[in-house]
């Protein structure tokens, strides 16, 4: 009785804990932008005290910017450079603002302004890559994001899936260099990056490298500490492809590996909905 009322009080602590963070977190964001919106009536403010003071229209419009109001900080930042602002920043500014408003062509002509000065900056061929995919000029894309992922010194997971993912828009049966590319930045980043074994996972499902496939959940099964995951992943693979005896097998050392958790692991939410998945699967497997 006493274990019963303990697991209860847990419970409710645990929702309680949870609604905590996410009230937190909305009142995070709701200050973020309260703040942005008083420090944007600040510089308001004096730039009605000094109307003629090219700066102060720069930072307004950053601050435009991080509110969202992309319009708004455009027509700052034209203003900045008509009082004489001539920070090259402003052209970067401008050009990710017209690329939020959806303005891509405007977006790379003020992008293509900050380049006169600043052509070797990573972060600008970042943004360059995603104006050009937008404009669908694959080709250039495809530099532009080569460009980000030899050059750039801390390389994150999503340039090298954007790098991946511009080689096929270019070839769309490409997928050879598109997993190499995927495992270039596996040994630049880690083999324990997650997102880019599913990004490859996914890549050699689509060109149906059955072998290479099962050879990876392999790889991933005996080098995670935590093999449930993975061993589904397997099953339900297996059983897409009509290997529905391995498939089980699969299946129920995910089962196993979920029982060897331990029960403060048994009840996250992420275990929990694998268990759903484990059940619907083994109803299949067994039709």
């Amino acid at each position: 009785m006493g274990f019963l009322c303990y697991n209860t009080l847990f419970q409710k602590m645990k929702r309680f804990i949870v609604l905590f963070i996410v009230l937190n977190l909305c009142c995070s964001y709701t200050y973020a932008h309260g703040n942005l919106s008083i420090r944007i009536k600040e510089k308001t403010q004096q730039i009605l005290k000094h109307p003629k003071k090219a700066i102060l229209y720069f930072e307004r419009g950053y601050l435009y910017q991080q509110h969202y109001e992309y319009h708004k900080a455009i027509n700052d930042y034209k203003k900045a450079k008509k009082l004489g602002y001539a920070d090259n920043l402003l052209n970067f500014r401008k050009s990710e603002s017209y690329f939020e408003s959806k303005k891509f062509k405007k977006a790379l002509m003020a992008l293509k302004a900050y380049y006169i000065k600043n052509p070797l900056d990573v972060k600008a061929h970042k943004l360059e890559a995603q104006i050009l995919n937008k404009l669908k000029r694959y080709h250039e894309s495809l530099s532009a994001n080569e460009y980000v992922f030899n050059n750039t010194i801390d390389l994150r997971p999503n340039d090298v899936i954007s790098y991946s993912e511009s080689i096929l828009l270019v070839d769309a049966k490409n997928y050879n260099k598109a997993i190499h590319i995927i495992n270039l930045g596996l040994q630049k980043l880690g083999s324990d990056v997650v997102v880019l074994q599913l990004k490859k996972l996914d890549l050699l499902k689509k060109d149906s490298q059955v072998e290479n496939m099962i050879q990876l959940f392999n790889e991933l099964i005996l080098k995670q500490h935590r093999k449930e995951y993975w061993y589904f992943r397997k099953a339900e693979y297996l059983f897409e492809i009509g290997e529905v005896i391995k498939s089980n097998i699969a299946l129920q050392q995910s089962i196993i590996s979920t029982k060897e958790l331990s029960l403060k692991s048994q009840n996250t939410a992420a275990v929990k909905k694998l268990l759903v998945d484990i059940h619907n699967l083994e109803e299949k497997i067994n039709l």
